[in-house]
């Protein structure tokens, strides 16, 4: 099996390309128009249009639990990385598998959330999303809760995460931020946007980031360099053309976690204790490259191809513990050496119109896409263990010389798919949506030391449908009902030693969207039940194979509320409620919980006011966040963490209309708690404690 992903260009890219810019280029209005197509989400905890979607609907007009995480709300909490942000979403948790944060796996509704979407174009991400870029590049987050089997093609049922990209503006802007935090934080990033010819048809952005800091825990640093361009030119009235990269380093120390004993206490020791050496190292290197043709056609309709190149490098050299903690806090201490690389590249072409049918507009969504991605196996070295103590750290270890193998399998995955939508005005106040995605995946292993593929599923036709109505009861209120699916691509082989076809998701959701005060203020409460139908269990008569015979369920409800409650006051809160459980499973399995590092209950809570007479200029924000008890669970052994609730305030200064200074306060009361929790040999977390950042934001 060879490589192709990055020597030609997918058929259906090249079919759109050349109709999307022959038509573009036909044209010749006399007149160009410059339009900022991007929609800045500074100054607000709202949104009126998702980039999600592609169908220019409102958060109310999606029957779907969303949260939106604006640009002004990462401001406000100096949020620099994805996961940090996702935290204050509703329902979302975020297990971080390193103590700088880099390495993660985020679950909502229980499940994990294995791909993301740049721009609405699905991208697959490496093995616990080791690669998320800096939040200087985005205008907002969107996550939509639920299987979103019809956007994203294959992946888990628990939702999806659309990061939505800075655009180049037609007026000049510059920004800088600079900040200085608790545990040795420094950071500066720049952005700068505006035309780039007198007509105004050609415009960029320029974004760049500079982040170091160290760690409440001993020895570790992150050193992070990012930098993201863009350019947009109107080739015409009608058809804008944009391409850019984005670039982003990462250059850290590896920290995998505390052990606990062997009865499953978690350790009581400083949360500044490092379970591992100072020669520790975790380098990641992200390269993201795209361009996109937009036609905008009569009456609103729109044409958009997209094409989207994500290649990944990472290495990790770690010292780690590897044994549960003896009484006299003796344990077994491993080392180890991985390299990984992930090739992704993906073409998105789509049509999304209104169209007139007995006298009501519709809307319509038709598309294709193409994916595929490549990634490196094996390649990972294993050195001499020794005995360390947890008391008694040995930083100065000298690491061994370790020799990587090279990468000893290839995994390619590749999905093509046909999507569409329908959204039906059948009356006044009734709207049906109904649509789906048809998508044929395969995925091979292929030896690279002789070419022979060791594991390779059958090309399979999956459709996904996506049902939905929603019923305006008055001018403020929606109700809706929705079904959808998606499905996921097993690894795992029966007795014949053929993979096992994939797993489907299956969704059904009832809610209530409401817009009040003039649309400032949305809200939603949605209830749920996930069916997550055909996973891999033991086979009961070969042990070292599997069937797909086994079943989780999912349920739950969720509130939130976010914008603008009076006049300089702006809110985000959420409540989310989610019980797991397996189905269908063995006999020591069945009953018991799916997701036990699920909290059955989380709240968030985030609001800032702006003084608007004698203290006009100031703010003042705060929040709080609650988690119930979770543990993990292996056997008959279970690692518990405790609920517990974290506080959070702000205090801004808009000096004059260019500058504004703010201080925020994170884990106010310094709570001492375990925020990650996995087994005994290593992966638990103590939460960061109270950390202080003092910041300033230029803007010309």
């Amino acid at each position: 099996m060879k490589n192709t992903t990055h020597n030609k260009l997918n058929p259906l890219a090249l079919a759109a390309l050349t109709l999307l810019a022959g038509s573009a280029l036909a044209q010749t209005l006399p007149e160009v128009k410059v339009t900022d197509t991007g929609k800045s989400s500074e100054g607000t905890y709202i949104v009126r249009e998702l980039e999600a979607g592609k169908i220019g609907a409102s958060v109310r007009e999606t029957p779907q639990s969303i949260t939106v995480i604006t640009r002004q709300q990462l401001d406000d909490r100096n949020f620099t990385k994805v996961e940090d942000a996702l935290k204050s979403a509703t329902g979302v948790v975020v297990e971080r598998f390193d103590g700088a944060g880099n390495y993660n796996t985020i679950r909502s509704r229980g499940f994990e959330i294995g791909s993301f979407m740049l721009d609405g174009m699905p991208i697959v991400q490496g093995p616990n999303y080791a690669t998320a870029l800096d939040t200087a590049i985005y205008d907002r987050i969107e996550v939509l809760r639920g299987p979103s089997g019809l956007l994203q093609g294959a992946g888990e049922p628990g939702g999806t995460i659309n990061l939505v990209r800075k655009r180049a503006l037609g007026l000049q802007s510059i920004g800088a931020n600079v900040s200085a935090g608790s545990f040795g934080q420094l950071r500066a990033d720049v952005d700068l946007t505006g035309p780039l010819n007198a007509a105004g048809t050609l415009r960029g952005r320029l974004v760049a980031v500079a982040d170091d800091r160290d760690s409440y825990v001993d020895v570790l640093h992150t050193k992070k360099r990012a930098a993201y361009g863009t350019l947009e030119l109107d080739i015409a009235p009608s058809t804008t053309l944009s391409a850019g990269y984005t670039a982003q380093r990462v250059d850290s120390t590896t920290d995998q976690g505390l052990p606990a004993y062997a009865n499953g206490q978690l350790l009581d020791v400083p949360r500044s204790t490092f379970a591992g050496v100072a020669a520790n190292r975790q380098d990641m290197d992200t390269r993201d490259a795209f361009a996109e043709i937009e036609h905008r056609l009569g009456g609103g309709a729109l044409v958009k191809f997209a094409v989207r190149d994500v290649q990944r490098d990472n290495f990790y050299r770690s010292g780690r513990s590897n044994s549960a903690v003896a009484p006299n806090g003796d344990y077994r201490f491993e080392t180890v050496d991985l390299q990984g690389r992930l090739d992704d590249r993906s073409y998105d072409v789509y049509l999304s119109t209104p169209w007139q049918l007995a006298g009501r507009q519709h809307k319509l969504l038709l598309g294709a896409n193409s994916n595929e991605r490549t990634s490196g196996d094996g390649n990972f070295a294993y050195g001499p263990t020794s005995t360390f103590n947890i008391y008694r750290p040995n930083y100065g270890y000298a690491y061994p010389n370790l020799v990587l193998p090279g990468f000893t399998a290839q995994t390619q995955r590749k999905e093509n798919a046909l999507y569409g939508q329908g959204q039906f005005s059948l009356a006044d106040s009734l709207k049906l949506l109904a649509g789906g995605r048809l998508s044929w995946a395969k995925v091979a292993t292929e030896r690279t030391s002789d070419g022979v593929v060791t594991a390779r599923s059958e090309p399979g036709r999956q459709f996904m449908p996506s049902v939905a109505a929603l019923y305006d009861l008055n001018a403020q209120l929606t109700a809706y009902a929705s079904y959808a699916e998606t499905f996921v691509i097993q690894t795992q082989m029966d007795r014949a030693g053929a993979l096992l076809p994939p797993r489907t998701g299956k969704q059904l959701e009832f809610g209530l969207k409401g817009e009040f005060l003039n649309k400032r203020l949305q809200t939603t409460a949605a209830v749920f039940r996930i069916d997550d139908v055909n996973r891999a269990v033991v086979d009961p008569v070969v042990s070292t194979a599997s069937i797909a015979g086994g079943e989780v369920r999912s349920q739950g409800f969720e509130l939130e509320a976010s914008g603008q409650v009076a006049p300089g006051w702006d809110l985000l809160a959420g409540y989310a409620y989610t019980d797991t459980e397996y189905i269908k499973a063995p006999v020591a399995q069945q009953g018991q919980v799916f997701s036990p590092v699920t909290p059955r209950h989380m709240v968030n809570l985030s609001t800032r006011y702006a003084f608007r007479d004698a203290l006009r200029g100031w703010s003042v924000g705060g929040g709080l966040s609650w988690r119930s008890e979770f543990y993990a669970q292996s056997g008959a052994l279970r690692l518990v963490s405790g609920n517990y609730t974290l506080a959070n305030v702000q205090v801004a200064w808009q000096a004059n209309d260019k500058v504004n200074l703010s201080l925020g306060v994170d884990n106010l009361f310094d709570e001492t708690y375990y925020e990650k929790v996995s087994g005994v040999t290593r992966q638990n977390f103590y939460g960061e404690p109270r950390r202080a950042v003092l910041a300033m934001k230029v803007r010309y």
